[in-house]
């Protein structure tokens, strides 16, 4: 079987391509594909390779799409099928090349996603524009709540899968603060993803507040395109009596986030918008404590076996205060919680999955 697999981007970070790096990865173990990306880097070559992807151009818009339309259009007949990852730029892209059968997978509200960034008007526009781009397509969600977004159809879940060899099996905290340079003998509460409105990071500027002697150690890009680094600024303007206790590190490499996660004490994520988050279950594997906000995609991943879910202020400060007083407590929930994440969420699982969707196709393949 020939696939050909295309996504937005893959240097840029976050979960979706995270996610979505490993499992081609894993995917291109049992079939032959071919995988396209663009890129954020200015100058770039096409044909320079990203880890398992290929530079086609840059993401720009709307040309990055043009150039992957035609990508997948001079490969038509190549492949037996297209899996394109994301909804603004490689699944339009497969649609305009007429790329049948194609696969769509979606890690985020179709709508709401683009609603958090631009309102009401991209609400609007992509409800309209998703009439035509889901289309005779087959389309994966990697949450049960996110196939309320297609009503009248049917769609496939397949979760996400982490790597869980990637953590350590033994935890060295000490060891991991002082190779980062964060401070040791402090509680620590760790959150990984984008700095960005939707992920609420103001309550763990109002968690450190509340707890006064909490350090919160933030590892994503905090200079996102539409946003750039204003979010961040903001906060630390409505705070400053805690900014000496948020540190902002940034986007860091794929390899690094397990040490940053064998730091913390805690991990607190209070995002309100999410599919299934890789950002949670990396944590639940890492073997560490897991208070997220109480959401559809959270209750979905998280029950009190593995994790706590929170509503509002005073309950994440509970929560948090509870386990920093009794580590014993988070720790053996949290080694629960990775032999959860090793048997429900596996890389192999989630691989085997779009194997067998892939043999199943419900239309017939183009020649």
């Amino acid at each position: 079987m020939k696939v050909l697999f295309v996504i937005a981007h893959l240097d840029k970070g976050g979960g979706q391509a995270v996610q979505c790096r490993q499992l081609v990865e894993r995917l291109r173990k049992h079939v032959d594909g071919e995988f396209l990306a663009l890129s954020t880097a200015a100058g770039v070559r096409k044909g320079t390779s990203d880890g398992p992807a290929t530079i086609v151009g840059r993401l720009e818009f709307p040309r990055g799409l043009a150039t992957l339309r035609k990508e997948i259009r001079d490969r038509r007949g190549e492949y037996d099928l297209v899996q394109a990852f994301d909804p603004y730029y490689s699944i339009p892209a497969a649609r305009l090349a007429g790329a049948v059968p194609l696969v769509a997978r979606l890690g985020a509200h179709p709508v709401e996603d683009l609603a958090s960034r631009y309102g009401a008007a991209g609400r609007a526009g992509m409800s309209a524009v998703n009439l035509w781009l889901y289309h005779r397509t087959t389309v994966v969600v990697n949450a049960r709540h996110l196939g309320a977004a297609f009503p009248g159809r049917s769609v496939v879940c397949i979760p996400n899968g982490v790597d869980v060899d990637r953590f350590p099996a033994h935890r060295d905290p000490g060891a991991a603060r002082t190779s980062l340079g964060l401070p040791p003998g402090v509680p620590l509460a760790v959150f990984t993803g984008k700095v960005i409105p939707r992920k609420n990071v103001e309550e763990l500027f109002v968690l450190a507040r509340r707890i006064p002697r909490l350090h919160i150690v933030l590892v994503g890009s905090f200079t996102e395109p539409f946003y750039g680094d204003g979010y961040l600024q903001r906060l630390r303007k409505d705070y400053p009596d805690v900014v000496a206790r948020v540190h902002a590190v940034g986007e860091v490499p794929m390899d690094v986030v397990p040490r940053y996660l064998e730091a913390a004490d805690v991990f607190v994520f209070p995002s309100r918008l999410e599919g299934m988050p890789n950002s949670v279950l990396e944590a639940l594997a890492a073997g560490i404590p897991v208070v997220a906000a109480r959401t559809e995609a959270h209750v979905e991943i998280i029950t009190p076996e593995i994790g706590w879910l929170y509503d509002g202020a005073n309950e994440l400060q509970h929560r948090v205060e509870e386990l920093l007083s009794d580590p014993s407590l988070g720790f053996r929930v949290a080694d629960r919680a990775r032999e959860v994440v090793r048997t429900r969420y596996s890389l192999g699982a989630a691989a085997q999955s779009y194997l067998e969707l892939y043999r199943n196709l419900p239309f017939p393949r183009s020649a």
